[in-house]
């Protein structure tokens, strides 16, 4: 065996190559990540009953979109109405001893879209909700309440962002 030689082959760039792939096949099919909400509307005019922190969540997103944001409604293409936004904390899961296990958490805001040059709703009032459970730890109440503030946060910013799609899909059908 001393005349024989071994020929190694190696192939450096296979390995990371291979990671490629499925990148080239994304982009191949015509894959995006969603962008912006592109509403199709130059003004909006978004209002609230009471306060609600879907709708400042809903200004700041449009903020930074090619949508303006104007304050009188005559003024605006289209006028979004926030009607009612609750929040609900309810008993989801006991234990054995009775105890509380999970709550779920409820947030759910009731919408409206009207243009001025239509008689009826773009949107007719419409409730969209999110929501999430959270367990409980008597050992750690305060920790808990920093939990479920930052979940309703969560939720905000989740409905802000349904909203404006489901505006940009009835402007898109008027």
């Amino acid at each position: 065996m001393e005349g024989e030689w071994k020929i190694a082959f190696t192939f450096p760039l296979l390995p990371s190559t291979l990671y490629l792939l499925p990148l080239l096949l994304l982009f191949a099919c015509g894959f995006q990540l969603r962008g912006d909400t592109g509403l199709d509307l130059k003004t909006i005019n978004v209002t609230q009953a009471g306060g609600s922190q879907v709708a400042a969540e809903i200004r700041r997103t449009l903020s930074t979109s090619q949508t303006r944001v104007v304050n009188p409604p005559e003024q605006a293409e289209a006028h979004l109405r926030i009607l009612r936004e609750v929040r609900e904390k309810s008993i989801y899961t006991l234990t054995g001893a009775g105890r509380v296990y999970e709550f779920q958490l409820r947030l759910a805001v009731q919408y409206q879209l009207t243009a001025p040059k239509l008689e009826a709703p773009v949107i007719a009032p419409t409730e969209v909700e999110a929501r999430r459970l959270i367990t409980y730890v008597e050992s750690a109440p305060i920790a808990k309440d920093a939990e479920e503030q930052l979940l309703y946060k969560y939720m905000q910013a989740d409905l802000a962002r349904q909203i404006p799609r489901r505006v940009a899909a009835a402007k898109r059908e008027m």
